[in-house]
């Protein structure tokens, strides 16, 4: 018997005797049948609060991550290597996360810095979202 059914971006999540299992959106799955009848019948359906645009940015920076190698080749092509490398020159810290770090995260702290030196947040995303498509 269904004890919860909580939609997401792809279907339902579903407890049924303690233990949760995802239900696809397929009305051809016996799963989603079950569900669809469940809530036919007055089952309360959990459906999660809509994030903001900015919590789904803040989510989406969370999933950006690159190596240094993908960084710095997507650096290169855009002209920009030269100008980042100043700026990791200019402090300790980034100096030693840009020489020995072995993923790059758009969360990171340091990353910020290059906002302070005239690169956008979106720039930003955007330079993390080329140098994942980089093949090494």
């Amino acid at each position: 018997m269904i004890e919860q059914i909580t939609q997401t971006a792809n279907g339902y999540q579903v407890t049924i005797g303690g233990q949760v299992m995802s239900v696809p959106n397929d009305p051809a799955n016996e799963d989603y049948q079950r569900v669809q009848l469940a809530i036919a019948g007055g089952m309360e359906l959990t459906v999660p609060p809509v994030p903001t645009k900015a919590e789904a940015l803040a989510a989406k920076r969370e999933t950006m991550v690159a190596s240094p190698a993908q960084i710095r080749v997507t650096l290169w092509q855009l002209d920009l290597i030269g100008t980042v490398q100043a700026i990791a020159d200019a402090d300790p810290k980034a100096a030693i996360a840009w020489e020995y770090a072995t993923e790059i995260r758009r969360t990171n702290g340091l990353i910020d810095a290059l906002g302070s030196d005239g690169f956008t947040p979106e720039q930003i995303d955007d330079i993390f979202v080329y140098a994942a498509q980089v093949k090494i």
